[in-house]
């Protein structure tokens, strides 16, 4: 066998490869999206599939709430492999604007001292922009609860976690959520992370339902 015939068989056998891997990505693409359909439909929620360009995922709708769950592309290419810098977010929200309170997973900065606290002033800015300013940190909730997330108010004396929130944020399975109430409303962002299984879904929706329960009063 000489080395052109060899290597056409190896483009051959490349390509059907190839072929295959395509054809499994869109089967299991097509099969991900019929299960989504299948769980609004069995939920009654509406289910709408987003792609753009530079961006694909799905939304869903509730009463009185919505949810995304998207994979973006900057377009850019990163590093040397020439791939795209692909960005996974979620994101649950609805219109219950307020009295701005934010909610995430406590990160050790007790060795960082004076640098610990500037970087919580940072991460506090990114996350609500001038709604920042004058927030106080809230001791409030059981032990546990303050050793794996911070909460940051204006009305610190006004907010009160309570069990079943305590217990959804406790127990809950993933990537930790970031909570932020403003005066355009409430949401709770899932970074660098795209769910779209059942369970996930669901331990969303009924951690934003608590919430709002929750920040009423506040």
């Amino acid at each position: 066998m000489d080395d052109i015939t060899l290597n056409l068989i190896v483009i051959a056998v490349i390509g059907l490869l190839a072929g295959l891997i395509f054809l499994l990505v869109r089967q299991r693409q097509a099969q991900a999206e019929q299960a989504l359909i299948q769980f609004a439909a069995e939920n009654g929620l509406k289910y709408e599939k987003m792609r753009t360009p530079l961006a694909s995922g799905f939304r869903l709708d509730g009463p009185g709430w919505s949810l995304e769950s998207v994979s973006r592309s900057s377009g850019q290419p990163t590093g040397e492999t020439g791939s795209s810098n692909i960005r996974l977010d979620t994101l649950w929200r609805t219109d219950l604007p307020g009295s701005v309170l934010l909610i995430g997973e406590r990160m050790s900065n007790a060795a960082l001292g004076g640098f610990g606290e500037m970087l919580m002033r940072q991460f506090l800015q990114m996350a609500l922009g001038s709604e920042a300013d004058g927030l106080l940190e809230v001791q409030a909730g059981s032990a546990e609860f303050r050793q794996k997330y911070v909460v940051f108010t204006k009305t610190p004396e006004s907010f009160r976690p309570g069990p079943a929130l305590e217990s959804a944020l406790l127990n809950w399975r993933g990537q930790k959520p970031l909570i932020r109430r403003t005066t355009d409303g409430l949401d709770i962002e899932i970074r660098g992370a795209r769910l779209e299984k059942p369970e996930e879904l669901l331990q969303l929706i009924h951690l934003g339902k608590i919430l709002q329960t929750v920040v009423r009063d506040l």
